[in-house]
């Protein structure tokens, strides 16, 4: 409504030109001619000075001030200046009123739209963590063994016959997003994780014996934040918060099985064995988000749970099987 004002104002100071009724010959009895030469007879609204108004009728649809023009500022951007209070996520004024009811005044409240009694805000940017964007960790941070060194057992066939050998999937970068609530629950999302080639590994199938790697192996999150964390609001305030996540976390895994070199070519074809979005799960593990913020690791110490399996296009039956290792990314 503030933004309509100035429009109403300006139809309120053209309306008595309009309908002034100070002098009646100059808005009755009058002819005109029009560009073409052809006379109208009608009433040719003009002002009290005799000046005429036909060009200055205003249409409200057009008046209407555009607040995206009005003062070169997009509407939608807030501002952290002392007059309207931090950047909260919604268009409550900072005022005294309460507008999401949980205690702290609109003036005060680093999230007005959405209830935080307890005003978390981890990263200290003056949005609160029930109203703030994800946190987003894209860069790998520290290297293997001690980080992003995730092993796993492979077990490879075809037919009756297989192999099992130890992977070990090395992180290179990704995109995983941290959200935080107000009372000690964090959720994780790995949005998607690219793993280095692997090593050529020896697969030994008893009758003949194959040499494969894993190459351009990758994860996708489908489900975002379906993987939640507990924290506790002391390790909020000492800026890490750490706690077991609920659930598997459900991926799509995309890669390829090349078999570099085969004992038996026509049962095991050398060549490339695309996986192409095949569903599966990593494992529930331990959470952490460190440094307010910097750096986000996710620790896994499993044996038993199947990462995923698949058969390639070429019939090569793989399964990765257990999940140990510290995955960890920073900003």
């Amino acid at each position: 409504m503030r933004l309509l004002l100035p429009a109403f104002a300006s139809l309120l100071t053209v309306a008595p030109a309009c309908g002034d009724k100070s002098d009646d010959s100059s808005a009755t009895g009058s002819s005109t001619t029009a560009p073409d030469g052809t006379t109208t007879t009608g009433a040719v609204p003009t002002s009290s000075a005799g000046e005429d108004m036909t060009t200055t009728t205003v249409d409200p649809s057009t008046t209407a001030v555009d607040p995206s023009t009005s003062t070169g500022e997009d509407p939608t951007t807030t501002s952290d200046d002392a007059s309207t209070g931090p950047v909260t996520g919604c268009d409550a004024p900072a005022d005294d009123a309460d507008e999401d009811a949980d205690g702290v005044a609109n003036s005060l409240d680093n999230c007005r739209c959405d209830a935080n009694p307890n005003q978390l805000d981890y990263d200290g940017n003056a949005v609160g963590n029930v109203c703030d964007e994800p946190m987003t960790f894209t860069l790998a941070d520290g290297v293997p063994p001690e980080f992003n060194n995730l092993a796993t057992t492979a077990k490879a066939g075809m037919s009756i016959v297989s192999c099992t050998f130890g992977v070990d999937l090395v992180v290179v970068n990704g995109d995983v997003k941290v959200s935080l609530d107000d009372s000690g629950t964090g959720k994780i999302y790995a949005l998607k994780l690219n793993f280095a080639d692997t090593p050529e590994y020896e697969c030994d199938l008893t009758l003949f014996k194959v040499k494969l790697r894993i190459e351009d192996f990758f994860t996708d999150g489908p489900d975002p934040f379906i993987v939640g964390f507990p924290f506790t609001i002391p390790d909020h305030a000492a800026g890490t918060i750490t706690g077991q996540t609920d659930s598997p976390h459900s991926i799509l895994i995309s890669g390829i099985i090349n078999i570099t070199e085969s004992g038996n070519p026509d049962l095991a074809p050398p060549g490339m064995n695309p996986i192409d979005m095949v569903p599966g799960n990593f494992p529930t593990g331990i959470a952490t988000v460190a440094n307010k913020g910097e750096q986000v690791s996710l620790a896994f110490d499993d044996s038993d749970s199947v990462i995923f399996m698949q058969t390639t296009m070429g019939g090569i039956e793989i399964e990765l099987k257990g999940l140990k290792g510290t995955m960890r990314l920073k900003m």
